[in-house]
């Protein structure tokens, strides 16, 4: 009977190991983030065609940095859950080049300062705001 006990006890201490994708997965921001879309209320998605002008990367101890096309940003973090997931971001501190008409820096960088919530998996990071979401994928 002892050795069923045992058997059992182990049993259970190895299925209850952290899955492959890690114990932080749906409820850390903590990472490496490439940004590939935006959704905006009321209108279509956009999709950023060239990676890495627009980053995010969230470490554990509670700082973001962010590339938002030719600018840097940074700031601290706060995220919380489950249940919910929420995420305040300190409002970002940026180089302020000029990057261009076509640059998305200024509704980049709103977006991240106004965030309120994030929802995580292996393959992406989708962040909320009030004005919509941002969706990233791991920066490889």
């Amino acid at each position: 009977m002892r050795n069923v006990t045992l058997g059992i006890a182990a049993l259970l201490f190895f299925s209850c190991s952290d899955s492959p994708s890690g114990p932080d997965e749906g409820t850390s921001v903590a990472g490496s983030w490439d940004f590939r879309s935006f959704k905006l209320a009321g209108e279509p998605v956009a999709t950023i065609v060239e990676p890495g002008f627009y980053t995010a990367e969230f470490t554990a101890d509670g700082q973001v940095s962010a590339r938002a096309d030719c600018n840097r940003c940074s700031a601290s973090y706060s995220a919380a859950g489950p249940p919910w997931m929420t995420l305040e971001i300190d409002a970002l501190a940026c180089t302020r080049a000029y990057c261009g008409e076509a640059s998305l820096f200024d509704d980049y960088v709103a977006a991240l300062d106004n965030a309120t919530s994030f929802e995580r998996s292996s393959s992406s990071l989708v962040i909320r705001h009030p004005r919509g979401t941002l969706r990233f994928v791991p920066k490889l």
